[in-house]
């Protein structure tokens, strides 16, 4: 900063400035006409006591005034915005007057043939000015209007005398008015530079403050995250050991079966162990779909399509659920066309029906929608148990359900709503709740509406339907690495009649591939893991696989990582369908079933 920087931000108004100058007038007046009293004394034998008598009682006007504008100022309350630069400029006046007063005082008190009173004079003049240098720099403007108003006339005076001494004292008045000025320029600079460092350290501790603040908050974000992380995984491992738990003890069962043991109960075992792996490929499924939406690694892709087609998936997915239940499922019919990507919006549709009728022990659900402002309102009610108004704003965490501590496995895993609410976030949805204890809920969700797509021409029915092909005789390769988990593929492949051809990596694959020139049953399907031990996975390996069956055998690509956008991108570059894993056993028949040999 240079020297000529804080003058001027002190010639600037500044309201603390102006606050100083305000509440150190009175005292600052009332001195004043102490030293103009006891300078009057000096020429009172020299000068007309009526003149000075007029003086004195002109100069205590002046500072009378002075005194009323402070006590104006402090009934105003400080400053106000927009008044600060009145409030100077009532400085600036004031500071002129009380100086013209003193210079009228010099042509009042003129006594040229007494040298002592004078000097005197000058002298008390030139400390009067002096004294105001550390007073008026608050605001430069003010001191010089203070030097002019008592050094000009008082100069002007002095020449006009004509005498030698006076010419001097007129030079030596002009000098005191430089001098003044300089130090009034050094004195704002070091205000200046004052208030800027006593700036710069509240500035400094209001950032030390909100640091602090910050910190605070952020220790107590992460105690929150790390708590919340505890109660998830605590919830995650409760979740998980129930039905593997079950699924020990049920395959320990049926291992140690009699012999004898009835078709029935061997059925009962199976299906108990189907139900208790849906349950975890349930919960896995739940877990990676929050954690991609959590990614972002979800990319919307909106079009125009019809609602009623959706509506009729909803009746054709739920009403057995419901009618089991007892309960009415009315979805309503729309001509709408919306705007958005269906497939999420399926889910999204499906999360709250799901969730509606696992809560509503008696009465109804019913799906809605209706047009309003250039969007189309789909609500969800249900006639069930309802939630208070203080746990709305919890329902849509993970894994948070009410009035089920004991994890029942039968009232869901506590991660549709949180899985509903990120994918309209995602969607832009607005998903909204609305509930009463004891009389049931409303979830309402907003859509734009767009344009009805042009009518698809009729199409004639196919004269004939085609009948799934059958799988007994099929020769089917394997590529798993997991040993276990190609063991049970082969067993369910073998289940249906399959001729199953299996291998662990794509060098023993290769080996068991038919030769042309023999007589070897021909490979009808090749199913393979994405994941493969050494260099090459799965796309690689059905590339090779079919360059060395010399066709382009039906080929199917397993993985536990479909979520993976780039998997997905790699196995739609290679034309081949993507089956996940855990393995849907009527996918699987399907593929095979779409697939026949030939």
């Amino acid at each position: 900063m240079t020297r000529s920087e804080p003058a001027a931000a002190a010639v600037a108004v500044d309201a603390e400035a102006l606050d100083t100058l305000y509440r150190g007038a009175p005292m600052a007046a009332l001195v004043g006409v102490v030293e103009a009293f006891f300078l009057s004394v000096l020429f009172w034998r020299d000068v007309p006591a009526t003149s000075i008598a007029w003086w004195l009682v002109a100069f205590a006007a002046v500072r009378g005034l002075r005194i009323g504008l402070s006590l104006a100022y402090r009934r105003a309350g400080a400053l106000q915005p927009g008044r600060n630069a009145f409030w100077a400029r009532c400085v600036v006046a004031s500071a002129l007057a009380q100086a013209l007063a003193w210079g009228a005082g010099s042509w009042v008190l003129l006594a040229p043939h007494n040298v002592v009173a004078e000097m005197a004079l000058h002298i008390g003049l030139a400390a009067v000015v002096l004294g105001s240098v550390t007073h008026l720099a608050h605001h430069l403007p003010a001191l010089a209007a203070y030097a002019a108003g008592v050094f000009g006339p008082l100069a002007l005076r002095d020449v006009l005398v004509g005498q030698p001494l006076h010419y001097a004292l007129a030079l030596a008045s002009g000098l005191m008015a430089w001098y003044v000025w300089r130090s009034g320029r050094a004195q704002a600079h070091t205000l200046a530079q004052a208030r800027a460092q006593r700036q710069e350290k509240l500035a400094l501790i209001d950032a030390l403050q909100r640091e602090n603040e910050a910190t605070r908050q952020a220790r107590a974000d992460a105690e929150a995250a790390h708590a919340s992380k505890a109660r998830f995984l605590a919830t995650v491992s409760h979740d998980l050991r129930q039905p593997l738990n079950a699924l020990g003890l049920l395959s320990h069962t049926l291992r140690h079966a009699p012999t004898a043991a009835t078709p029935g109960r061997v059925q009962e075992l199976s299906g108990a162990i189907a139900e208790c792996v849906g349950s975890m490929g349930a919960l896995v499924e739940g877990l990676l779909e929050l954690s991609r939406l959590d990614a972002r690694s979800l990319t919307p892709r909106p079009t125009a399509f019809a609602l009623q087609g959706l509506f009729d998936e909803m009746t054709g997915n739920f009403a057995a659920m419901a009618q089991e239940r007892g309960l009415d499922l009315q979805v309503a019919t729309t001509p709408a066309t919306v705007w958005g990507d269906r497939a999420l919006l399926a889910r999204v549709l499906s999360n709250l029906v799901s969730n509606a009728i696992r809560y509503t022990p008696a009465g109804l659900v019913r799906v809605a929608a209706a047009q309003e402002d250039g969007a189309l309102t789909l609500a969800v009610h249900d006639s069930g148990v309802g939630m208070d108004a203080a746990e709305l704003p919890r329902i849509f965490d993970e894994y948070y359900q009410i009035d089920n501590p004991q994890r029942n496995r039968s009232q869901g895993l506590g991660l549709g709503l949180a899985t509903a609410k990120r994918l309209s976030d995602l969607l832009g949805l607005d998903l909204a709740v609305q509930s009463t204890l004891g009389q049931g809920s409303c979830f309402s969700l907003r859509l734009p509406l767009a344009k009805p797509a042009p009518a698809a021409p009729l199409q004639a029915p196919p004269a004939e339907a085609t009948t799934p092909a059958p799988l007994a005789g099929r020769r089917i390769l394997v590529l798993e690495d997991d040993a276990d988990s190609r063991k049970a593929l082969c067993g369910l492949l073998a289940s249906w009649g399959c001729a199953v051809v299996e291998a662990s990596d794509l060098v023993a694959a290769l080996a068991l591939m038919p030769r042309a020139d023999t007589a070897a049953d021909p490979i009808d399907a090749l199913v393979v893991d994405l994941r493969l031990p050494g260099a090459d996975d799965g796309v690689v390996a059905i590339a090779r696989l079919r360059q060395a069956l010399g066709s382009t055998a039906p080929a199917l690509l397993v993985t536990a990582d479909a979520h993976q956008a780039d998997v997905q991108q790699r196995a739609t570059a290679a034309g081949l369908p993507l089956l996940p894993k855990p393995i849907a056993p009527m996918k699987l028949r399907a593929f095979l079933q779409s697939h026949p040999p030939g």
